[in-house]
């Protein structure tokens, strides 16, 4: 069974069992885990077992959730990494898998990835055509006539009259 070991001191209990499908963790009682500390959010992440497997997301913390130093959103957990919950570290404790989860699915886009970004409009996309721009210039046309011709009648009915 996965447990977390808690390694930043004054967090009480030391360790947690993850025994439920979805853990939460938070600063707050209503959570699984409370982790008393004014650096993680009221509901901060879930933990979530699928088979042997540990899983974590973020839930919108403001401080953020970090596997050995890399933040992210939602990631797999090895027995050994480091996982932080804003300033609060705990360690991910049992059984080792034989195949490494090294994908994370990052939290936010670094600079450096900015410029690996495609350059230019994306292909295979075109501009779709904007008519009602022309409806509301042939509109305006129409009005404009009908108020020249108005004031026009006007004009010679009195200036006839």
């Amino acid at each position: 069974m996965p447990k977390l070991i808690v390694l930043t001191e004054g967090i009480e209990p030391t360790s947690f069992d993850l025994t439920k499908e979805v853990t939460s963790v938070g600063r707050v009682d209503d959570n699984d885990i409370t982790l008393p500390h004014p650096s993680v959010s009221g509901s901060h992440a879930e933990l979530v077992l699928r088979g042997e497997d540990v899983h974590v997301r973020d839930v919108g913390s403001t401080n953020g959730t970090f596997i050995n130093g890399n933040k992210v959103a939602e990631s797999p957990l090895q027995p050994g990494e480091v996982l932080t919950f804003g300033e609060v570290e705990l360690k991910i404790d049992g059984p080792r898998k034989a195949q490494s989860h090294d994908k994370h699915l990052e939290q936010g886009v670094r600079l450096g990835n900015l410029d690996d970004a495609p350059k230019g409009p994306a292909k295979g996309f075109s501009k779709k055509s904007d008519k009602s721009g022309k409806y509301f210039v042939i509109f305006g046309v129409i009005v404009a006539v009908v108020v020249i011709a108005a004031v026009a009648m006007a004009w010679l009915k009195f200036k006839g009259g």
